[in-house]
């Protein structure tokens, strides 16, 4: 299982590069209308954090490396990436790390309603961290956005 992961992550950074390539040319990048499994996506990153032994939205135990994600994203391999804008368009730069969609949540009022939104709609990601501090350290280092693009992958 270890091998297929591995040669998921060797396919899909070949595919990011490439992919980086092409977006240069193309028009406004958005959220809403691209596929994270085909092609590197800009996404709000925001964090969260948990009492020790909860559980997530796929029955395992919260920790570092599990991110939640829209529901459709369950299961998946999220790779996150620095970006720099070129163009007016964002550019995948460096690898920040290998994630797990194995959690879920409402996330950020994105509609008004007064009710969290944007990780249903696949606007946001939230990414586990055990502390407040190591939170705020992810956001001075990487900041609220990132590039992600989503792996479909087992074991």
């Amino acid at each position: 299982m270890k091998a297929k992961r591995i040669l998921c992550v060797v396919l899909c950074t070949a595919l990011l590069i490439a992919t980086a390539i092409h977006v240069r040319g193309s028009t406004k990048l958005t959220v809403d209308n691209r596929n994270p499994y085909e092609q590197p996506i800009l996404i709000r990153a925001t964090y969260y954090t948990s009492d020790e032994g909860a559980i997530t939205y796929s029955g395992q135990k919260v920790r570092t490396g599990i991110i939640a994600g829209k529901k459709d994203w369950q299961g998946s391999v999220a790779l996150l990436y620095t970006y720099k804008m070129v163009g007016g368009e964002p550019i995948p730069v460096e690898l920040i790390g290998i994630y797990e969609v194995l959690d879920t949540g409402a996330g950020i009022d994105t509609d008004g309603d007064g009710k969290g939104d944007s990780i249903i709609n696949g606007q946001s990601i939230d990414i586990y961290q055990p502390t407040m501090h190591q939170a705020e350290e992810w956001i001075d280092e990487y900041g609220d956005y990132v590039m992600m693009m989503l792996v479909e992958g087992e074991g």
